[in-house]
């Protein structure tokens, strides 16, 4: 994965992944327009994408839910699409290249925020600084979580370089 200035200085970003990691990519936007989607109220996934605005407040979390809840969802499935609709690629074809104006590149790290909420629900992850042995053990989605953080990082970078 490689992440730079996109070609003659243009805001946003220009990102050359290899196949494998372009249907990686693919298939968690997929994974998360499912718990967007299908997830309960009961998944703690979908707790750290849509948080309680007001926990103590059982009224006005519910009136807060109801006027924002779908404005969210359709935001974050929409960043989810972005992604698919850039990495849609044929198997063998080697390297995708895009190349993603700001306003896209922003999508993409709504939808990389997302995924690593996610995948930090599902391995455990509450403090980045705690001890892994504290945490739930899946190697993939791990692995999955921080190489998320990596395309991320690398996409700020470019994007807000007074940052870096």
């Amino acid at each position: 994965m490689i992440v730079a200035g996109r070609e003659g200085g243009a805001d946003g970003v220009r990102i050359v992944l290899e196949t494998e990691e372009a249907m990686l990519l693919s298939e968690l936007a997929d994974q998360v327009d499912s718990v967007l989607l299908l997830g309960g109220d009961d998944d703690p996934a979908l707790g750290r994408l849509l948080p309680n605005a007001y926990p103590d407040d059982a009224t006005n979390a519910r009136d807060f839910a109801r006027y924002t809840r779908e404005s969210l969802v359709d935001g974050k499935r929409q960043a989810a699409q972005s992604v698919r609709d850039a990495t849609a690629t044929e198997r063998g074809s080697g390297i995708v290249e895009i190349e993603l104006d700001q306003a896209q590149a922003w999508d993409w790290l709504t939808f990389l925020t997302d995924l690593r909420l996610i995948l930090a629900e599902r391995v455990g992850v509450v403090d980045e600084d705690a001890d892994e042995a504290d945490e739930q053990r899946d190697d993939y989605l791990r692995a999955a979580y921080e190489w998320a953080g990596i395309v991320q990082g690398s996409m700020l970078e470019v994007l807000d370089p007074m940052q870096g």
